[in-house]
């Protein structure tokens, strides 16, 4: 009798901190965002900071663009071009620049960005041509890619 009295509150006491503990772990899962902006489409990237870095880096191929990680990072970030690893490594958001990491992918393979080895962000395949320049920002938990022409200055 002791011993069935004794499971009881045990089990009360552990629904009571079930139910007292599951909105307060509700509260503090935030989603994870990723939000895609595209800008208009150009054939020809016409403004001369766009031009300096594709000749810079060979970049007039259709399939090459390139993939700037901007602001609010401190993670690990991996990125994959298919079967290719093109950064495994820990980076940092420089703050007076608003400039953390950039690489060169081939966009005729899928293109994915893990964050932390959690967070996997998969760069869209079919927009990736129209676009030389492919900009990932961090605020929080939530993510901008932004698909664009022009090269932005970090300077």
């Amino acid at each position: 009798m002791i011993h069935k009295l004794f499971v009881l509150k045990l089990l009360n006491r552990i629904s009571n901190l079930v139910i007292f503990l599951f909105p307060i772990v509700l509260i503090s899962c935030s989603t994870i965002k990723i939000f895609e902006k595209y800008d208009i489409e150009k054939d020809v990237v016409d403004n001369e900071r766009s031009k300096v870095l594709i000749e810079k880096f060979n970049a007039y191929d259709k399939n090459k663009s390139f993939v700037t990680f901007t602001s609010e990072f401190n993670n690990f970030i991996t990125v994959k071009n298919g079967d290719s690893l093109i950064i495994n490594k820990r980076v940092r958001t420089a703050p007076m620049l608003g400039f953390t990491t950039a690489c060169i992918i081939f966009n005729n393979k899928d293109v994915v960005i893990t964050i932390d080895n959690k967070q996997e962000i998969k760069l869209n395949k079919e927009q990736l041509p129209k676009y030389k320049f492919i900009y990932v920002g961090k605020d929080r938990k939530h993510y901008t890619i932004e698909y664009t022409n022009l090269a932005k200055s970090f300077l």
